[in-house]
């Protein structure tokens, strides 16, 4: 497995409405199940639609024999974008926790298996721009179209860490996992945007730093 997909892969898993869904999911009942039919929704989506952006990649030739792989580029635009959202997500303005009613109807939505599996479609059908790159950096392996989907499969597993890991609390302890939910989701409420900012900078730069050694190195 390409490594540049690895790195990209770990720059697209930061996708707060997703983590923000995971924790919605928390509450109320049927949580475990709800959590895995959005994340199992999520990963199936998002392998059919890069699987269509991998063969499509194949298809039309952009492999390395035929057209430079821009890797340099990719990350030094990816790791500007990261550093463009961490300074708005810095700016942005705090909010007091929520009790709206508009909230309510939010929870009573997520409750529904149908809206669940739904949401885990929206959120992922659409793959970004550093997914993509991921995907190009797996195209453009010598391996086989097999092997490439193996790739795939395994970049999706580190795109998706932030809402696998909860399912996997979940599952494998129920009452614990609900309850670590909770205090996750109170946690973020108060130090979300401090983390969100932090974390954003720090894969930002990684990328920028990557980007400008790999430019400087061809």
């Amino acid at each position: 497995m390409p490594t540049e997909a690895i790195s990209l892969a770990l720059a697209a898993s930061i996708y707060p409405p997703a983590l923000a869904a995971v924790i919605a999911l928390g509450r109320g009942e049927e949580v475990r199940v709800r959590v895995v039919l959005f994340v199992l929704a999520a990963y199936l989506t998002a392998f059919c639609t890069g699987t269509l952006v991998l063969f499509l990649f194949v298809e039309v030739h952009l492999e390395r024999a035929h057209i430079a792989t821009p890797s340099a580029a990719l990350y030094i635009a990816a790791g500007a974008a990261l550093l463009v959202l961490a300074a708005r997500a810095h700016r942005a303005p705090g909010r007091a926790p929520s009790h709206t009613p508009h909230s309510s109807r939010t929870e009573r939505y997520l409750r529904s298996r149908r809206l669940v599996i739904a949401l885990g479609f929206v959120l992922y059908v659409i793959p970004s721009p550093i997914f993509a790159g991921a995907v190009k950096a797996i195209a453009d392996t010598d391996a086989s179209s097999g092997e490439k989907l193996v790739y795939l499969a395994q970049t999706l597993l580190i795109m998706l860490w932030l809402i696998e890991l909860p399912m996997l609390i979940l599952i494998a302890f129920p009452q614990r996992g609900v309850l670590a939910l909770e205090r996750t989701n109170a946690w973020f409420r108060e130090h979300g945007r401090t983390m969100l900012v932090l974390v954003l900078s720090l894969l930002g730069l990684y990328l920028l730093v990557v980007g400008v050694v790999d430019l400087a190195t061809h």
